[in-house]
């Protein structure tokens, strides 16, 4: 049989850190080795939170052992090598996968991942997602991209067995390492008309305070490296008019729970640029805490002022959609 590399498994490969001449004249199957083969479920979603029946990457990692916390024995091998007889002298550790969201369907290895060639010796799998680089030496897996895009998710070891007897359960199982927010706005217009009357109201950005997003994530035991906390502006946010009826803006934004929400908010009207600091979100009287593996909506409301000389006030309520519910909260500006 005949391992047959597409350009998207090539994509995913390089996004593991292996190398196009590494891997672009797969080798026959061997004679003297059996694949391990994965399964996997998925509590979570992957890159830009993608919906049911979307493929998703991940970086699965083997070690050989009975005791899948153990992974003192791990070394990073970047390929299989198979001689000229078809013989497995060299096993892979790290492969580049993808499978689909929502389905039971076996995680498709671009490297192929085998067990020990006595066929007695136990391995054990675990995976992160989306597909990053393994260091050279441990288990940690780093990601190149750190802006609040990418729904990061591990799943812990599990037994595979070995090549003579089948393990009871394959299904690597994903959850979510993040909390979710997603955002939408409205105005709030003044019965009969005020200031902002016939003017153009429009959405310029929303910035989150004291962010952190995952560096990496050891996929010996789940542990998350989190960045410097910083304030990062909600991706996917154009130039948009608020309307009287609330209207999503932005992508979903991923980063590390918190005991609290501040944002600054940028509006221009006709134009003309106003921004609002330090807007607190809250969850009745209380800050609205962010929990991993929740998603929180945040609405954002323009109160229109009735005339120039007023304050302008932006309120905010946050609800909660599935990933899991999550507490809901409201803010005013």
């Amino acid at each position: 049989m005949k391992t047959k590399l597409s350009l998207a498994l090539l994509t995913l490969l390089i996004a593991a850190g292996c190398s196009e001449s590494d891997q672009s004249n797969l080798p026959d199957s061997p004679v003297n080795a059996v694949p391990i083969r994965i399964g996997q479920s998925v509590s979570a979603v992957s890159r830009a939170v993608a919906e049911n029946g979307t493929s998703v990457t991940a970086t699965i990692l083997r070690c050989d052992g009975d005791t899948p916390s153990d992974w003192s024995g791990f070394t990073k091998v970047d390929k299989n090598v198979i001689d000229g007889s078809k013989q497995l002298t060299a096993r892979a550790s790290v492969s580049a996968a993808s499978f689909v969201v929502g389905t039971t369907k076996e995680i498709s290895l671009n490297q192929v991942l085998y067990y020990h060639t006595d066929n007695s010796t136990n391995s054990f799998v675990a995976g992160v997602s989306p597909a990053g680089q393994v260091a050279n030496t441990g288990t940690v897996v780093a990601f190149s991209q750190k802006d609040g895009t990418q729904d990061v998710m591990y799943a812990p070891a599990i037994t595979v067995g070995n090549g003579g007897a089948a393990a009871l359960s394959c299904d690597l199982k994903f959850t979510h390492q993040t909390t979710q927010l997603n955002f939408e706005i409205k105005l709030d217009k003044v019965a009969g008309g005020g200031e902002w009357n016939g003017k153009r109201i429009a959405l310029k950005s929303i910035a989150v305070q004291e962010v952190a997003v995952p560096q990496s994530v050891d996929a010996a035991n789940g542990n998350v490296t989190w960045s410097s906390a910083t304030t990062l502006a909600v991706p996917g946010i154009t130039e948009t008019v608020i309307a009287e009826t609330a209207t999503a803006v932005g992508n979903p934004f991923m980063i590390k729970e918190s005991t609290q929400v501040l944002l600054d908010v940028t509006i221009t009207v006709d134009g003309a640029e106003k921004l609002f600091n330090n807007i607190r979100v809250v969850n009745g009287d209380s800050d609205l805490a962010t929990t991993t593996g929740k998603s929180h909506k945040i609405t954002l409301t323009m109160k229109e002022p009735a005339t120039a000389a007023d304050a302008v006030n932006i309120t905010t309520t946050a609800t909660v959609t599935p990933w899991v519910v999550g507490d809901s909260g409201t803010a005013e500006l």
